[in-house]
């Protein structure tokens, strides 16, 4: 009786192989950059709408008391212990007490930032910006060592910025290119050092890519610069 012999098993040749592993990193190489944008997009996503939030939370306060919150308290109020500051002051608005200071939608998911050492969590990176809990700044023109300005005030709403992106070390947003800027360009490549100011934030300082801001309007914009006239609240 004849029988059929087997046919060999077919293997992969060491270069069939090498070109399989060839295509697997391109389509990676394509592949991890899409999903980093899609993610980064995703997260600027969230912090838009956290600014929305806060704008609308300082415009009902402003129905309130007829004034935003205080930037930065006057010198009388500084002795206070939990002085009020706009990151207290809006948390009622936002379901929370005034001796709260921000956290929840006063932090933008991309604010990732390695801890003072006080913290203790090593090399670990988290949110929250420099103190771990503000990673945003009100416009350095409104109630800035003073508490008498509201929206009467604002002559140009649209144009008229509220909050934006910060490394979350100053209660109060500056300028580009003027004494102490601090617009934090930390989406779209960008990252916790991507400001004009050094603030002692560590890591490596990525080129800057855009920033969230929530102007008078409510609305809220990812910009790639922020002159002066953003701040003033003057017609420009």
């Amino acid at each position: 009786m004849n029988h059929a012999r087997p046919s060999p098993s077919r293997a992969f040749t060491l270069i069939e192989l090498l070109v399989v592993i060839a295509i697997i990193a391109i389509l990676a190489s394509l592949l991890f950059p899409a999903l980093g944008r899609a993610k980064d997009k995703g997260k600027s996503a969230k912090c838009q709408n956290n600014l929305r939030q806060l704008g609308l939370a300082a415009l009902l306060y402003d129905e309130d008391y007829q004034v935003y919150p205080i930037g930065w308290p006057s010198a009388d109020l500084q002795s206070v212990p939990l002085p009020p500051i706009w990151y207290r002051q809006l948390q009622p608005y936002l379901g929370r007490a005034t001796n709260v200071s921000g956290g929840g939608v006063f932090v933008c998911p991309s604010s990732l930032q390695k801890g003072r050492p006080d913290e203790r969590i090593a090399n670990a990176l988290r949110e929250g910006g420099f103190w771990g809990f503000l990673a945003y700044a009100q416009n350095g023109n409104i109630n800035n060592g003073r508490r008498d300005v509201g929206s009467k005030n604002v002559q140009d709403p649209v144009a008229t910025l509220l909050y934006a992106d910060t490394d979350g070390w100053d209660a109060c947003l500056y300028p580009d290119k003027e004494v102490g800027a601090n617009v934090c360009y930390r989406h779209s490549g960008g990252n916790e050092r991507s400001s004009e100011t050094e603030r002692g934030v560590t890591g490596n300082k990525a080129p800057k890519g855009r920033a969230n801001a929530v102007f008078v309007d409510t609305h809220v914009e990812l910009r790639r610069a922020f002159p002066r006239r953003l701040f003033t609240l003057e017609q420009d």
